[in-house]
């Protein structure tokens, strides 16, 4: 095999392990949010307990209607990931009933809380996975999933979940100085966002800019040293700095300097 088929195979397996990581959103810190103490005693419940548990919350008054609607969303969000249930002839996702009803959930959390920008996010990450799907449904979701994002920064600029995912729905279309621009609004927030880094690493190394790229990795690893993200970024760094060590034909190393 030469140099040049070579390096693209490596690269292309670098980019995929990487989108499926930038889907997923920067990590908003340690400390949990209003939305996550309301719902932590329903996560730990079993199962089985949990929903009815969650739908006599969301039943119990304008203070908590928005906690119960947004948890049985996440639930039925996190079901469909590994459960398999086709959906129905009046489908709004085209791809699971399962999915169907989160979105339904999503939607009577932000009637109940217009400002929840969780609600807002997660309602983006739906119509996101979707976009990327053949159905009728998939051109449409594309612009679902920018308008929640959106709405979700509108109200709260610096909020790195909806930053990031959307400079991915960016990224994904090739959009990438509208992707950039997202990815480094959120490090001007926080610079130690360990996703944020990654990601513009992502964007450097499919741009062939390898010594920008190892510089963001490096970046990740020390602001997530002991986590997924960190450990991501080291596999990718050594990809990187087997592939500036190796002869690359020069029209692929021009963007690298």
């Amino acid at each position: 095999m030469n140099d040049s088929i070579r390096t693209r195979i490596v690269l292309t397996a670098l980019l995929l392990v990487a989108a499926a990581c930038v889907i997923v959103g920067c990590n908003d810190g340690e400390q949990m949010s209003p939305v996550e103490k309301a719902l932590a005693e329903y996560r730990a419940m079993p199962v089985e307990e949990r929903e009815p548990a969650l739908r006599e919350l969301a039943a119990s008054g304008p203070d908590n209607e928005a906690f119960g609607w947004y948890g049985l969303g996440n639930m039925y969000y996190e079901r469909s990931q590994n459960e398999n249930v086709p959906p129905g002839p009046e489908t709004r996702t085209g791809e699971s009933a399962l999915l169907d009803s989160a979105v339904t959930f999503f939607e009577a959390a932000i009637a109940a809380d217009s400002t929840m920008v969780e609600a807002w996010v997660n309602m983006g990450l739906i119509w996101d996975d979707i976009s990327d799907g053949r159905t009728p449904q998939a051109r449409q979701a594309i612009d679902l999933a920018r308008e929640a994002y959106t709405t979700a920064i509108e109200l709260a600029p610096e909020d790195e979940k909806a930053r990031c995912n959307l400079g991915s729905l960016f990224f994904r279309r090739h959009l990438y100085p509208e992707a950039i621009e997202q990815f480094k609004a959120v490090l001007d927030s926080n610079p130690e966002s360990a996703l944020a880094h990654y990601n513009l690493a992502i964007l450097f190394a499919e741009s062939r800019m390898y010594r920008e790229a190892l510089v963001e990795w490096e970046a990740a690893v020390d602001s997530d040293p002991d986590g997924d993200i960190g450990e991501r970024s080291r596999d990718n760094i050594k990809v990187i700095e087997e592939l500036m060590n190796s002869e690359i034909p020069a029209e692929l190393t021009q963007g690298g300097h």
